[in-house]
């Protein structure tokens, strides 16, 4: 019971939340669109992105311009679920607010190693990150390089993991980045036992842990297929955290002769076992599908938990994903059924073995 009163409200809410989730007569509509402001004329009549698309002239609006705009979007949900939660939720939400907070930092670095456009990409919604975070925003959108945005970070427990770097030879902005996410999943990693208890804690152990798990497996069959990293350089790259995954799973892929010998390594994990013929190319969507379906039975089994407020965060992230996908097959001029195979992927190599 104590449950039920907890989540009530919040889970009616995302129910109403999630009848507005794009459906696939939208992408497929979206998709046979002649330009990317006629896509953008349809966004208009859709409640969740008429708010910010609107009032804005589609013919006037740059790439960046969208994408920042419906990213956004995801920005608005947030803030309207962070409103219905109580107090012990709202601590887990802003700890999932990291998560933004370092695609801003990101950015942030991008412009300097890039040396593009300076103007701050979250200027629409930087009033509502600000409110999540104590990194000035203002300031951070004025450093123009590496050093500038450490000065900005200085009071900032990034400051440290990134000032950490200066030691290392030949800096790029992977390193930067790649730091910032090893930052992310350890944090998460060590203060959901101390936010969370009994199913809420299971959940998060449950769904980051398979997302550690499988983030790793997808880096060491890029570092291997594509990079031709040393076993040395593979191993840093890793998140020093496992969950289904042994010690003697991930020596075995990083130390792979070849990548039939990867193949094979892969197929040994607990993942490789549960899903028919995985390899590295069928790791993306395993990550997707996987990740689906512990949401979709903790909301099945516990629909009065966080499960509703991840989920949901999730599958938004998901089409945000899809929708830039979709626009940018309209911007290339690609048919619409070639459009649609970067977003209705196919399940090949990824039904689950039957028990």
């Amino acid at each position: 019971m104590g449950e039920l009163m907890k989540y009530s409200a919040i889970a009616t809410k995302i129910r109403a939340m999630e009848s507005r989730l794009l459906k696939p007569e939208d992408y497929r509509h979206l998709a046979g669109m002649e330009s990317v402001p006629q896509a953008v004329t349809y966004l208009k009549k859709i409640p969740t992105y008429a708010a910010l698309l609107g009032s804005r002239d589609e013919t006037q609006l740059h790439r960046g311009d969208i994408e920042r705009l419906l990213v956004g979007t995801l920005y608005y949900d947030f803030l309207k679920i962070y409103r219905f939660c109580d107090r012990s939720q709202k601590s887990v939400l802003k700890l999932y607010f990291t998560k933004f907070e370092i695609a801003v930092l990101k950015r942030a670095f991008r412009r300097a190693f890039n040396h593009g456009d300076r103007t701050a990409e979250e200027r629409e919604f930087r009033e509502f990150i600000q409110h999540f975070t104590v990194i000035s925003l203002s300031r951070l959108a004025d450093a123009v390089t590496v050093e500038e945005i450490l000065e900005v970070l200085k009071d900032t427990p990034y400051y440290r993991i990134l000032k950490n770097l200066e030691n290392a030879e030949r800096l790029n902005l992977f390193d930067y980045e790649m730091t910032l996410d090893l930052y992310y999943f350890s944090l998460i990693w060590k203060q959901k036992d101390k936010l969370l208890k009994g199913k809420d804690r299971d959940l998060l152990t449950r769904s980051l842990g398979s997302k550690i798990d499988l983030l790793n497996m997808m880096w060491i069959y890029r570092a291997k297929k594509y990079y031709q990293l040393s076993e040395a350089s593979t191993f840093a790259l890793l998140i020093p955290i496992n969950y289904r995954l042994h010690d003697s799973d991930i020596r075995a892929m990083v130390t792979a002769a070849d990548e039939q010998e990867l193949k094979e390594a892969i197929g040994r994990t607990y993942y490789g076992k549960r899903f028919l013929e995985l390899d590295g190319e069928k790791l993306e969507s395993i990550y997707d599908q996987v990740i689906r379906k512990i949401y979709g039975e903790e909301k099945r089994s516990n629909p009065y938990s966080m499960a509703v407020i991840t989920g949901y965060i999730f599958e938004k992230e998901k089409e945000l994903e899809k929708l830039i996908t979709v626009l940018e097959g309209v911007r290339y001029g690609l048919p619409p059924e070639e459009t649609l195979k970067y977003v209705e992927k196919p399940k090949d190599g990824s039904t689950e073995q039957r028990r």
